[in-house]
């Protein structure tokens, strides 16, 4: 009775450490994934976001992913010309059919820090995004932490404001949107034809919003949605770079309440694809179909 009783109360033990550390997990290192390519609000504000995909086939036939992200972020307007903050994302592929090297449970931590010059009709704007991309093992064992989970996010943008309802953002991004890393060029039209319309068309993301009533505003965004992780297997003597490349199409509805907003979507994943290593070390390509998602996003402004 007596060692049941120690054994049940080490096995409690160890689900409450399992528990706190999964909790850690979710919320400390869960701060940023929003690229800093984009325009990085006006306001201070903390916000947790869930995305959820359905069920889709890979490419060959012979298995099927389940695509789930949680993300939190905070960001903070600081003294004179800086804002900073502190994300995470944590996304898991549920494979059938096909066994990845890594268990797919993935995170990205970043930590970005924008400096921004001049005024509102012609400014200059430099970001970047120290960030650790790994899988969960990793993430949990600091010791196994190595230059190949590190990344740096960053941008260079330009912004001319034309007259009062039109103006452009030009530039150079570096980040994971298109799957592998890569610096790219980056250019927004920026359009309000209409006090309650904002138009933001370009490259690589566009947004379209209609603002109803003061607390309500609907609209559409097209933007790249891919990423790269350093992965290891369970017994830390194998690593390889999981890379998935999509792009989301998304329907939006905010309402903004006082300091809170909440916000739900429903999109279309496309031209999703996976390059990984699976168990056997044999490196592939498979790509999977489009689905439906849908997401929910709560944030308090301060």
């Amino acid at each position: 009775m007596t060692m049941h009783f120690a054994q049940t109360m080490s096995g409690t033990r160890a689900r409450a450490h399992a528990a706190l550390l999964s909790l850690l997990v979710l919320l400390v290192p869960a701060l940023c994934r929003a690229s800093v390519c984009e325009q990085p609000g006006k306001v201070s504000y903390v916000s947790a976001a869930v995305v959820d995909h359905g069920k889709a086939r890979l490419g060959d036939g012979n298995g099927e992913t389940d695509q789930r992200m949680q993300e939190f972020r905070i960001f903070r307007q600081g003294p004179g010309n800086l804002a900073f903050g502190y994300s995470h994302r944590y996304t898991t592929f549920d494979f059938a059919g096909i066994e990845p090297q890594t268990n797919a449970h993935l995170h990205t931590a970043a930590f970005p820090v924008h400096w921004r010059r001049g005024d509102r009709r012609r400014n200059f704007r430099v970001a970047i995004a120290p960030s650790l991309s790994t899988s969960s093992n990793v993430l949990g064992h600091p010791q196994r932490y190595s230059s190949d989970i590190l990344q740096l996010a960053l941008a260079l943008v330009w912004q001319r404001q034309f007259s009062q309802t039109a103006g452009a953002r030009y530039g150079l991004c570096g980040d994971t949107r298109f799957g592998r890393y890569r610096v790219y060029p980056t250019a927004v039209l920026e359009w309000q034809p209409h006090p309650a319309w904002q138009v933001d068309l370009g490259f690589p993301a566009s947004r379209v919003t209609y603002r109803m009533s003061d607390a309500l505003s609907t609209g559409l965004r097209a933007t790249p949605d891919g990423s790269e992780w350093q992965v290891m297997n369970r017994n830390f003597d194998a690593e390889s770079r999981l890379i998935y490349e999509s792009y989301a199409i998304e329907w939006l509805v905010t309402l903004e309440t006082g300091h809170l907003t909440l916000a739900a979507g429903f999109g279309r994943q496309l031209q999703s694809e996976f390059e990984m290593t699976l168990q056997s070390g044999q490196r592939v390509t498979v790509d999977s179909e489009a689905v439906n998602r849908v997401s929910a996003e709560l944030s308090w402004r301060f």
